[in-house]
């Protein structure tokens, strides 16, 4: 088997280099094709993989220039170009597009060419970027949704919303068909250090936050409800970890707007980021993961949360949202919502006996180890290539 991967964000995180190493096998070679935009071509070389196949390899192009950003059509032409120049395509059996409106628009084109199945992703930038910037083009992207084989999201919530917001009413049935669900995986850290201790709640309630401090993660809001509880006799000790996380934007007035409100408050602990065996122990000292952020693509940290048997509060509508039912592993709030956030806090306080049983019985390799879902992405390779 053959497959084409063409990812243009290939470097900027850990995600994709994760999701090739779990497809990685000698019987399969990985044709990785990165499009650098002209502000990433510093990226050049990094995240190699060994691959187990001596025939895979990592392609880079710095073929974008600044100018391409605003020439939508001209971008994507430019890589269909490249990639017919640099990549024998009569071996490729299938294409693996990590994003819909610009790697699945170059697979789109491919396709056309050479008709080669082709499988796409939908991601945050697909919904925040091209399709509220490029509104002309939102029959472009149908389009390439409904030459897809099978079309990703990561998160069951992203996949309704899409689909009620961005996909014609006439080409529902067509496109809904070819969705499917799979998650990013959990740092293999936290799988190899799942904590089997079921979490009592004491007198002393520590709830615990990990998350880049900046507007839309929900950090002043929490501290706020937790205040509240606390005047309603709750004794609340609340932990945010994530000041100066790397690979994320620095908000230095959003970080003094929490540390003026945390002033004074000697139940508030305010720590910088952490690695993960730091945060591991940080997670098995707390009762309770509180992250209540919009947007909110899918969060990874309530996984690592529940790896520690935390019972969690997170954004409803969010990415999260739906993997579990409500009150199963925890609740969903209303993100910026302080009332709805002490609320939904108090709920699972009153509840936690129960929520803290049933996240005993969950197994989070089924669907969050890389592992598992390198073999759902090849499972859905092989049915592809069996019907094309």
């Amino acid at each position: 088997m053959n497959i084409l991967h063409i990812t243009n964000s290939y470097g900027g995180t850990e995600v994709y280099t994760n999701l090739y190493k779990s497809i990685d096998d000698t019987d399969i070679v990985q044709t990785v094709f990165v499009p650098l935009n002209a502000n990433n071509h510093d990226r050049v070389g990094n995240k190699p993989i060994s691959f187990k196949n001596e025939e895979s390899k990592i392609l880079y192009s710095t073929k974008l220039k600044g100018y391409h950003k605003v020439f939508y059509g001209m971008k994507v032409g430019a890589i269909v170009s490249e990639i017919i120049k640099t990549v024998n395509l009569s071996t490729v059996d299938l294409i693996h597009a990590s994003t819909l409106c610009f790697d699945g628009a170059i697979a789109y084109e491919l396709n056309k060419k050479y008709r080669i199945p082709y499988i796409v992703a939908v991601r945050n930038t697909d919904v925040n970027a091209y399709y509220k910037k490029l509104i002309w083009r939102h029959g472009y992207f149908t389009s390439i949704l409904k030459k897809a084989s099978k079309i990703v999201f990561i998160s069951p919530k992203y996949k309704e919303k899409f689909l009620s917001t961005q996909v014609p009413v006439k080409d529902i049935n067509e496109v809904k068909g070819k969705m499917v669900v799979i998650p990013n995986g959990v740092s293999q850290v936290y799988l190899d250090n799942i904590d089997h201790t079921t979490h009592k709640i004491g007198d002393v309630i520590r709830i615990i936050f990990v998350a880049a401090f900046y507007k839309g993660k929900g950090l002043l809001e929490t501290i706020q409800a937790a205040d509240n509880l606390r005047q309603k006799g709750y004794n609340i000790e609340f932990n945010a970890i994530g000041r100066g996380l790397p690979n994320r934007p620095r908000d230095e007035e959003y970080i003094k707007q929490a540390e003026l409100l945390a002033q004074g408050k000697d139940w508030v602990i305010l720590q910088p980021f952490m690695k993960p065996d730091e945060i591991i122990k940080e997670m098995r000292k707390s009762d309770i993961f509180v992250m209540v952020s919009s947007p909110e693509t899918f969060g990874l940290v309530y996984v690592e949360a529940l790896s520690q048997k935390l019972p969690i509060i997170y954004a409803r509508n969010q990415g999260f949202d739906g993997f579990f039912q409500d009150g199963f592993v925890g609740y969903p709030a209303q993100a910026g919502n302080v009332d709805d956030i002490q609320n939904t806090i108090e709920r699972l306080i009153k509840n936690y006996e129960q929520i803290s049983d049933n996240i005993q019985t969950i197994d989070l390799h089924k669907d969050f180890d890389w592992k598992s879902i390198g073999e759902k992405y090849k499972k859905i390779y092989n049915e592809i290539l069996r019907l094309s």
